[in-house]
């Protein structure tokens, strides 16, 4: 019998990587190394799946007001994944960031869902993926402090920031 291992496939053309997880594998931790196997700078993900448990936080307001994120919340599985969307960058380190939101449902039927984490979210069966390629478009994540919050700058990859719209200033 054959094992079974991650793998993607990446249509340069179409600018797409699809690809599949195996049981075991951290949802996060493994479509990152599937991106990084193609040297690309961004792309956005979707996925869907199977979890054997969900790790993720959500939005809301501390005791002041301001905005913050709850602790940490694990659902035991077994888990659907109905979507997850995200995006591949890089940080200040120059590192693989990956900004991931998804929505689950568990085996009662409830639906939930928040930022997830990483490193904390295994594959129970598999998870299928896909990766829209970037061209030429490069995202960074760091910390904006009048917002309190890591949120991406994008770029033109081959002339440094080009920035249309404004900056945060």
């Amino acid at each position: 019998m054959k094992t079974l291992t991650n793998h993607s496939i990446y249509d340069e053309e179409n600018g797409i990587i699809f690809g599949s997880l195996t049981m075991g594998t951290d949802l996060m931790e493994g479509i990152i190394q599937e991106y990084e196997r193609y040297n690309i700078h961004s792309g956005v993900v979707t996925c869907m799946g199977s979890l054997s448990q969900a790790t993720y936080v959500y939005i809301k307001n501390d005791q002041h007001g301001d905005l913050s994120y709850s602790d940490e919340i694990i659902e035991e599985g077994p888990i659907e994944l109905l979507n997850g969307t995200g995006f591949l960058c890089k940080n200040e380190n120059g590192k693989t960031d990956f900004h991931l939101h998804a929505m689950f449902g568990n085996q009662k039927g409830a639906v939930f869902g928040g930022h997830i984490l990483p490193g904390k979210n295994p594959t129970l069966i598999t998870i299928e993926f896909t990766i829209k390629v970037g061209k030429g478009i490069q995202a960074l994540r760091t910390f904006k402090p009048q917002l309190g919050f890591q949120t991406i700058t994008f770029s033109n990859a081959n002339k440094g920031i080009k920035l249309i719209s404004g900056d945060y200033k």
